[in-house]
């Protein structure tokens, strides 16, 4: 009989130990959850009860300008502030990790059982949001938040933050993200609220049965525009359906008695999304530097391109564009259909040793989709993007690295005149983009095919 016995992971001792010494009792499981970020389920017995407890670690590609100590210190605030959150049990400096209480629920209301706790949660949703943008912003200063001051800037905190980042940062063109970005800057409204606090990746949370049971996620929280956050509910709306959107705007606007503009709102949505994508764009240069083994590449990959598919879908919906939807190509056969296959039935047969493991394996099975989607429509798809910039350009680029150099380079002296066509030629690529990406199973299938909902 095999006797290998596991090797203990450090970062699961780290935790075990601080839980004991600062919780108490013993921990008696603690288990990795299964994704791409470092997280894990404790029980800890203390007294003849047992007590369940989530910790949060940091990502393991952090291409954000914010830090976890800085969401921990937001997370406290907001409990304090009244906001439903797990209660917090402290921050682990060594590994680094936020402890908090396991709350029971799960997100996604599209798997409500009625409708009768569908809009439950709703309107639930709608009064933590009231609340957390009611709470007094001196704290979240001092706690390190950056307070902007003009009206525009309260309508950019988010995005000049992550947009910064990015300019610092990036290692290779990409004309569709710098287009969105000029088009932000030159269209950013004055917001007309004061500076309040904002969850920005809003519309997180935990429900079960008709009761929200949890806010969570705070880590992209700035002092900003409200606005932002139900800019915000466009995007996850579409893996983790919320309903009606225009109808939450109605109870928001009834509960806190502040006008909804949907024009910001669109603009809003636009800024939003291409932080996610500038940001993501940052996670998957930091993966192809220093690959670890839990990174996730065609989420990833799908993180990018998603986001700057809503972008785009945003800026044309601010402006009356009316896109044209893909037109994809018939499948050609490759000399890869049989090496993918071999490589297909080995990981198919690779064992899940636990929760990671199961997680890794189906990371590795959607390479192999996606690679898959590449060879049967990739060479197609590049001959019509390499066209399409060449009918801008003028003379063809030999490859798409060099398309995306020229095209960045035209976009930063283009005049506004030209938006229209731009919008029209990058939504297109990025489409084309999302349609690799876009596996029967993937959860982000509706937002890598599907345009997005307009809002009126």
């Amino acid at each position: 009989m095999d006797e290998r016995v596991k090797t203990p992971d450090p970062a699961e001792t780290t935790i075990a130990r601080w839980i004991e010494r600062n919780v108490g009792g013993e921990v008696v499981r603690l288990e990795r959850q299964g994704r791409w970020r470092p997280a894990w389920y404790v029980d800890v017995i203390k007294d003849g009860l047992t007590r369940q407890l989530y910790v949060r670690g940091e990502r393991t590609e952090n291409f954000l300008p914010y830090s976890l100590a800085r969401e921990y210190r937001v997370h406290g605030l907001l409990e304090a502030g009244g906001v439903r959150t797990p209660h917090l049990h402290g921050f682990i400096d060594e590994l680094p990790g936020v402890v908090m209480d396991r709350v029971p629920g799960r997100s996604n209301l599209g798997t409500a059982e009625r409708e009768s706790n569908r809009e439950a949660v709703r309107r639930q949703l709608v009064e933590q949001m009231a609340l957390m943008h009611s709470l007094p912003v001196e704290p979240f200063i001092e706690a390190g938040l950056r307070a902007p001051v003009s009206p525009r800037a309260i309508t950019l905190s988010f995005f000049e933050d992550v947009y910064a980042n990015y300019r610092r940062n990036k290692r290779r063109a990409d004309p569709a993200m710098e287009f969105v970005a000029n088009w932000v800057l030159r269209n950013a409204p004055q917001a007309s609220e004061p500076l309040r606090y904002t969850a920005c990746d809003a519309g997180q949370f935990l429900f079960e049965g008709a009761q929200l049971t949890s806010m969570m996620d705070f880590e992209l929280s700035v002092l900003g525009d409200p606005l932002m956050d139900l800019a915000a509910l466009r995007i996850r709306d579409q893996w983790e359906k919320l309903g009606d959107l225009p109808s939450l705007y109605r109870l928001y606007a009834e509960r806190t008695g502040r006008a909804i503009d949907l024009q910001t709102i669109r603009f809003h949505t636009a800024a939003f999304a291409l932080g996610g994508a500038l940001s993501s764009t940052l996670c998957m240069d930091q993966f192809l530097a220093a690959p670890q083994p839990d990174a996730d590449y065609v989420e990833y990959s799908i993180w990018v391109v998603w986001e700057l598919k809503q972008a785009l879908e945003a800026v044309a919906e601010h402006a009356g564009v009316e896109l044209a939807p893909l037109q994809p190509p018939e499948p050609g056969a490759s000399w890869l259909d049989e090496p993918l296959f071999a490589l297909r039935a080995s990981i198919e047969h690779a064992p899940e040793a636990d929760a990671v493991e199961a997680y890794r394996k189906r990371a590795r099975q959607s390479v192999v989709t996606h690679l898959e989607r590449v060879a049967a429509y990739g060479a197609r798809l590049e001959a019509d993007y390499l066209a399409d910039a060449a009918g801008l350009l003028g003379p063809a680029p030999a490859t798409s690295d060099e398309a995306d150099a020229l095209l960045e380079a035209y976009v930063r002296k283009a005049a506004p005149e030209e938006d229209e066509r731009l919008l029209r030629l990058f939504h297109t690529q990025v489409s084309r983009r999302a349609f690799l990406l876009a596996a029967p199973d993937s959860p982000y299938i509706s937002g890598l095919v599907n345009p997005l909902i307009p809002i009126s």
